[in-house]
């Protein structure tokens, strides 16, 4: 079977932040051949990226970055190519530039179409008041109406895409796989470590875990990069704090583990997300989690951990009560690493590629 994808972002931009994820595009390898739409001019070479797609032949075809102006000329080279691959499936992982002319081109070629929804694209137009994320709502509507299944990372935008008027919605959490963190022991040593893990951009807010963190007997780790890290450093410099936060830059997924084990506790504060990976991960690490009250971060939890309101205050309290707390900090370890047992991402493989199969199977009646 073949399978083509419209990336949000290029590929490339998945290499250089450590995100090339084992079958993220071949769940349990239904597929022998994967055409990855890329919205640039240049992309990486296919071996850099291989494990996305398992075992499968990829095909990578830069088709220009987004621009409204282009749209028609990309949807054209996208349904030229799509004619001549004659996919099984087409997904699209936003419903923007890559949903319009993913959808099109899939219902011109008479392909079913799968969209993907990893960001509560309404939430985010309420905390960045930008012309453009208005004008987009109107390709929103277009392509979540007219894609044959609406794939969420969360109930929470599936509440979102049925508002959109979705026809139809599964809900699949991001997969993450417990047993890369089975070993993920406390080590001994001398302080507690804070760790969170993102990318040092909006909608996240390290900010609040840095000023959080301020008389605490324990250290913060920042593992990410963005381009909030210069504001950052000058923030810990300020504040006298050099000695207790530390950047860790971007870690390749394969090695993410690694700082897992190091950490005590695990922090994460942001404004709006769509699922958030690094929760999940900590979870499976065994790690109590601390949250903003932001969705759908407590649904991720599951009760398994902290939800501190989006405040340096807010995570104070919280960080203290933990690390003052060492047999409730035992309770919510286990409670997390059970939850996320069940949620493991062999799991939703299998979810996943039994739904492309649904699609594909209704797709030829």
């Amino acid at each position: 079977m073949k399978f083509c994808v419209l990336s949000s972002d290029p590929l490339y931009k998945y290499f250089e932040k450590g995100e090339i994820k084992p079958r993220y595009w071949n769940p349990e390898e239904i597929f022998d051949e994967v055409c990855v739409f890329s919205f640039c001019e240049q992309d990486i070479e296919p071996a850099k990226v291989q494990q996305l797609v398992g075992g499968a032949r990829l095909h990578i075809v830069p088709i220009g970055p987004p621009n409204p102006l282009k749209l028609y000329q990309q949807y054209r080279r996208v349904r030229q190519v799509v004619g001549n691959f004659k996919p099984d499936l087409i997904r699209v992982h936003n419903p923007w530039h890559a949903g319009v002319v993913g959808v099109r081109a899939a219902r011109a070629a008479g392909v079913p179409v799968l969209l993907s929804l990893h960001t509560h694209y309404g939430a985010r137009r309420r905390l960045e008041r930008r012309f453009l994320l208005q004008l987009l709502r109107v390709f929103e509507r277009y392509s979540i109406r007219r894609a044959d299944q609406v794939l969420c990372v969360s109930h929470y935008l599936s509440d979102y895409a049925r508002k959109m008027g979705a026809k139809s919605v599964e809900v699949i959490y991001n997969r993450v796989y417990t047993e890369q963190f089975a070993n993920c022991f406390p080590k001994e040593k001398k302080r507690p470590l804070i760790l969170s893990v993102g990318r040092l951009d909006p909608p996240k807010d390290q900010a609040c875990l840095v000023r959080a963190i301020q008389g605490l007997d324990a250290d913060l780790l920042l593992v990410g990069d963005g381009v909030n890290r210069s504001k950052l450093e000058k923030l810990v410099e300020q504040l006298g704090l050099e000695g207790q936060v530390n950047f860790a830059g971007a870690v390749p997924h394969g090695d993410i583990q690694d700082y897992y084990a190091r950490a005590d506790l695990f922090a994460i504060a942001t404004h709006y997300e769509g699922f958030c990976i690094p929760v999940l991960e900590a979870m499976a690490a065994g790690l109590p989690v601390v949250v903003s009250a932001t969705e759908p971060l407590p649904e991720v939890l599951g009760g398994t951990g902290k939800v501190a309101e989006l405040t340096p205050e807010g995570f104070h309290q919280a960080f203290a009560e933990l690390l003052g707390k060492p047999q409730e900090t035992a309770l919510l370890s286990k409670a997390a690493r059970k939850r996320a047992e069940g949620l493991d991402g062999a799991l939703m493989e299998a979810r996943e590629a039994a739904l492309y199969q649904s699609l594909i199977k209704g797709g030829k009646q």
